[in-house]
């Protein structure tokens, strides 16, 4: 099946698969053309509502095409929005995306640049590799990569690790036991775990909180950042390289810094 729909700016994708595959290319150019493979493909249903086009697989709710599936592949204007129901089909997408509502299953769901994006799965894994604006996210046991992050970030898994890139925004993240780790952290950021590893590799500055139970804490802080520091473990050690850099001036970035562990070893280094 191929439908070619005349757009000439951005529209509002929908999508609703339970098995197979979903690929977007978001590009510059006045119409979407949706292609649909699979011995299936006369199952799925292919409509232009105004500015909305809706990929729908009939019975998709109940379990149709079995593990079989249909791919569909999409050509759109950059900056569309996306909104998809799956099961356990994957979702690809290459280029800009506006708002992005995504649901999943099991799932794997891979982006490229996206304004504000809410995605809840089960066991499906996320990548992004920018998210401009807001990020939501609630996963089971999917882990979650996120390369640069321009926007608030909310996110909760019940075991699955979570790694976020660059973040100048603030950031919440809360595991059951998965490791939680930010690479670069401009603003406060939040990381809560039972017994995963909490690792910030690069505080600029803002309010860092670290909790868990039988996880290891470890934050680098760049030399010559004055920190204020909270921190206890119960049985674990504590080592620390950072230097005293005094009360911070007028205008100067500094941290606060909280970190609580049962077990758990807190390593503070000085970069």
């Amino acid at each position: 099946m191929h439908q070619t729909f005349s757009t000439p700016g951005p529209v509002s994708l929908y999508v609703e698969l339970r098995t197979g595959d979903l690929a977007v290319t978001t590009a510059d150019t006045d119409q979407t053309v949706v292609e649909v493979r699979g011995p299936n493909e006369d199952e799925v249903t292919v409509d232009q509502r105004g500015d909305e086009i809706a990929v729908v697989a009939r019975g998709g709710r109940g379990g149709l095409f079995g593990g079989r599936g249909v791919s569909v592949v999409v050509t759109m204007p950059h900056e569309s929005r996306l909104t998809t129901k799956m099961g356990s089909a994957d979702v690809h997408v290459d280029g800009r995306l506006g708002d992005a509502s995504l649901r999943s299953g099991s799932g794997d769901l891979r982006l490229g640049v996206v304004a504000n994006a809410s995605v809840e799965t089960g066991s499906g894994d996320l990548q992004a590799a920018s998210v401009t604006g807001a990020l939501r996210v609630k996963s089971g046991s999917g882990d979650v990569v996120v390369d640069r992050l321009g926007g608030e970030a909310q996110i909760s898994t019940g075991s699955g690790d979570v790694l976020m890139g660059i973040s100048s925004e603030p950031v919440v993240v809360k595991s059951g036991s998965g490791d939680l780790r930010v690479r670069e952290a401009g603003h406060d950021v939040a990381l809560t775990t039972a017994s995963g590893d909490l690792v910030v590799d690069r505080m600029l500055r803002g309010r860092l909180s670290a909790k868990n139970a039988s996880g290891d804490i470890a934050v680098g802080v760049p030399a010559g950042v004055p920190v204020w520091t909270d921190i206890s473990t119960m049985s674990g050690s504590v080592s620390s390289t950072l230097a005293g850099a005094g009360e911070p001036s007028e205008g100067q970035d500094y941290i606060e810094l909280r970190a609580r562990t049962v077990s758990g070893d807190i390593s503070l280094e000085q970069l």
